[in-house]
């Protein structure tokens, strides 16, 4: 075969795609096909019940869950995607308490078809139910694209479980609701009508795909130009882009009249580049150093990339043919100013999951053709000597010998080398960024009492009533006319819903306490309910007054006076105490007063290797006499040195419950708030717990010479007290 041949050869399986050759419907088919589907249902069945467990164990957020929740079911009672929840700290989406359209802040009609399942059940659940199977469908797509491709049906298989197995699409799948993630499973379907050349389906999921959210129709442009250059259907792919640049339109026009400011309002985020085109082409010829540098070398981009590809073992770079269609949303997400879209996790890498399952397909084409051709041209030398002796007269005379025919298995071997490889890199990174039971930091949601008290509380707000909840408590009081992310109206809401033990996003601890200590020395909210750390609060009853209990009677320190149920949240068994073990700590002003360390754990308990390194601490106390004077938990951070690299006294349940009100013979438990270990050195770090006395100034030199001396009585080998600072090391992390 001459170069010019191979070359058109070589152009023609990588360049060119004409109308794929049918492959028949054998037993073998239909067996593969319910392997797809069996793994699909468990997919669905599994994330379904995780979502489930999840919205009633009160572990989803108001945003976006909440948000989606209020702006589905708003459409269904009269309003247009009306939506108040949003992040008043940090969010630019926040223009009033009457709240804005979606269509404001994300253009997303695909809504409209999601609205007529809340006809039928209307609430949060039905989003994550419905999401949960169009993602789960996906795996058909990609088991029908891989088989026409990989002419292999256990292939094809293999491909559809790395789809679902991909972790960029279990964070978005497990990330609540978003219109966005249902492009995991319509992008695909997409790419599939495309390259069988079945036009019409081809349209409709397009145009599907372009309702989940605003830069869709760039993804669908893209395809439209692939098909031009790499299909030749001319007609098909400029119809693509005219539809794409008709929806660009539309959505411009939306956004003119739904938005307050005629744009889009998350359209901050890239305001550093320019307020128009050319600005933004001006930007990137003026300064492309700092954008390859900032945007593609500096290291949390780069880590989003490698959180992209490594999953699939990198073969997607060899598809750059491929790949190159999900260009327009990988660089918004390095682009934006906004960090979540980089991190690899969340929603935003969804439309990216299917162009990067066709790229990993596309390689596996690529690999096997490659292979057969240099084992090919290794066999050329033997095939030609054979042919030749054959050709011999005297070799004619010798008895017939068999020839083993082409190496059939070459090409499902390879294969299958290939796919077990990408499923091995998929499920080995599932362990980090994934959702799976053996997902690192991974725990199935557990319904507690803790729960069924904040559903009593849900059940005391009236329907009508405007209420100002934490993040977590918005997706159970959503479906209202005017919802809001506390703290935003919480000087107007009726109704205030606070859980001090859950996350208070969106502020540091410290700052939400102070904002909770503020409403409540307001003078317009007063205590309608109090349990468990829950908080309902009622505009127009009596404020709550100082307790006595409380260290200083003013200001954000001052302990207001709640009821003792409230604090029943720091009080646990001697059952569920963790490490145990028992360190007694003696204040120096307060002879007779003791106070004993009886456990700890520290959250992730193993290295922290995660997107975001968080660390989070428990301690177990138990008051030993009366009367103690107020303290504060201190853990610290040593490296191998011991020295403090890092020290909290952010335990916020003793801003509610100070350890002066703790009952004798009660063991307490005191939850550090979650704080950011990334900037501490590398290597081997040792966690220390301390107790400080609370006239005693946080963050001086007195902080390491005023602590409460300590005497352990017992604990393992691991566990010893710091030299000359009066603490105690409880564990050894590896950052």
């Amino acid at each position: 075969m001459t170069w010019r041949k191979r070359l058109v050869v070589l152009r023609n399986r990588l360049y060119l795609y004409p109308v794929p050759e049918p492959m028949p419907r054998t037993r073998f088919f239909w067996l593969a096909t319910g392997l797809v589907a069996l793994v699909a249902v468990t997919f669905s069945v599994y994330f379904i019940l995780l979502h489930l467990g999840r919205q009633d164990a009160y572990l989803t957020p108001a945003e976006d869950l909440g948000t989606m929740d209020q702006a589905v079911w708003s459409l269904t009672h009269g309003q247009l995607f009306h939506q108040t929840v949003c992040n008043i700290v940090s969010d630019t989406n926040c223009t009033g308490v009457n709240g804005v359209s979606r269509f404001a802040i994300h253009f997303e009609p695909v809504l409209f078809l999601v609205s007529l399942f809340y006809l039928i059940v209307s609430s949060p659940k039905t989003l994550l139910v419905l999401q949960t199977l169009v993602v789960a469908a996906g795996a058909f797509p990609a088991f029908w694209l891989a088989r026409l491709r990989l002419r292999n049906e256990l292939a094809a298989v293999g491909i559809a479980v790395l789809y679902l197995l991909y972790p960029a699409l279990q964070q978005a799948e497990i990330f609540d609701f978003h219109a966005v993630t249902l492009t995991c499973a319509l992008l695909l379907f997409t790419l599939y009508f495309m390259y069988t050349r079945r036009t019409v389906w081809l349209f409709v999921f397009a145009i599907l795909s372009m309702a989940c959210k605003e830069e869709m129709p760039a993804v669908i442009a893209m395809f439209g130009l692939w098909s031009i250059v790499f299909q030749q259907r001319w007609r098909t792919g400029l119809g693509l882009v005219a539809l794409s640049m008709a929806w660009v339109s539309m959505t411009l026009l939306v956004y003119h009249f739904a938005s307050p400011t005629g744009h889009p309002l998350l359209a901050s985020r890239y305001g550093y580049l320019g307020n128009s085109p050319s600005q933004i082409l001006f930007y990137f010829l003026q300064h492309p150093r700092a954008v390859i540098d900032q945007h593609l070398l500096e290291p949390t981009h780069r880590q989003y990339l490698r959180i992209l590809l490594a999953p699939a073992g990198y073969l997607p770079v060899l598809a750059p043919w491929v790949l190159v269609m999900a260009f327009p949303s990988i660089a918004l997400n390095l682009l934006s100013s906004y960090r979540n879209q980089y991190l690899g996790v969340f929603q935003y890498s969804a439309e990216i999951v299917p162009v990067l399952i066709f790229a990993t397909i596309e390689a596996m084409v690529l690999i096997t053709w490659i292979v057969q051709w240099l084992v090919k041209q290794l066999r050329a030398p033997q095939e030609q000597q054979t042919r030749d002796q054959e050709a011999s007269p005297a070799e004619q005379m010798k008895p017939a010998v068999f020839v083993r025919p082409g190496l059939r298995w070459l090409q499902p071997a390879v294969l299958l080398v290939l796919v077990g490889f990408t499923l091995f890199t998929a499920v080995r990174n599932d362990f980090t960024y994934g959702a799976l039971p053996f997902s690192r930091a991974f725990a199935w949601p557990q319904v507690t009492q803790h729960d069924q008290v904040a559903q009593q509380f849900v059940a005391m707000i009236p329907p009508s009533a405007s209420v100002s909840a934490q993040s977590s408590l918005v997706p159970h009081v959503s479906e209202r006319s005017h919802v809001y992310l506390f703290p935003y109206a919480d000087d107007t809401a009726d109704d205030i819903f606070l859980d001090i033990t859950s996350f208070t996003y969106p502020f540091a601890a410290s700052a939400y306490t102070n904002e909770v200590k503020k409403v409540l020395q307001g003078g317009r909210y007063g205590v309608e309910a109090a349990e468990d750390g829950l908080l309902l609060l009622k505009r127009g009853l009596p404020p709550p007054g100082i307790s006595t209990y409380s260290p200083v009677q003013s200001g954000p320190d001052a302990v207001p006076e709640l009821p003792a149920a409230f604090c029943s949240f720091t009080r646990v068994s001697p059952q569920e105490v963790q490490h145990a073990l028992e360190v007694d700590f003696t204040p120096e002003d307060s002879p007779g007063s003791s106070i004993s360390l009886v456990g700890y754990s520290v959250a992730p308990p193993q290295s922290f290797q995660a997107v975001t390194p968080l660390m989070q601490v428990t301690a177990y106390w138990r008051v030993n006499t009366a009367n103690m004077p107020p303290l504060r938990v201190l853990t610290a951070l040593l490296d191998k040195h011991e020295k403090e690299e890092f020290s909290s006294i952010d335990f916020p349940a003793l801003s509610w419950c100070p350890v002066s009100s703790w009952e004798p013979g009660t063991i307490v438990r005191t939850v550090g708030s979650a704080v950011y270990v990334g900037n501490v050195p590398h290597g081997i770090a040792r966690v220390t717990l301390a107790l400080l006395p609370y006239n005693v100034p946080f963050g001086t030199k007195e902080t390491l010479t005023h602590r409460v001396p300590l005497h352990i009585v017992r604990a393992p080998v691991n566990v010893a007290a710091t030299l000359g600072t009066n603490a105690v090391q409880v564990e050894a992390i590896t950052i």
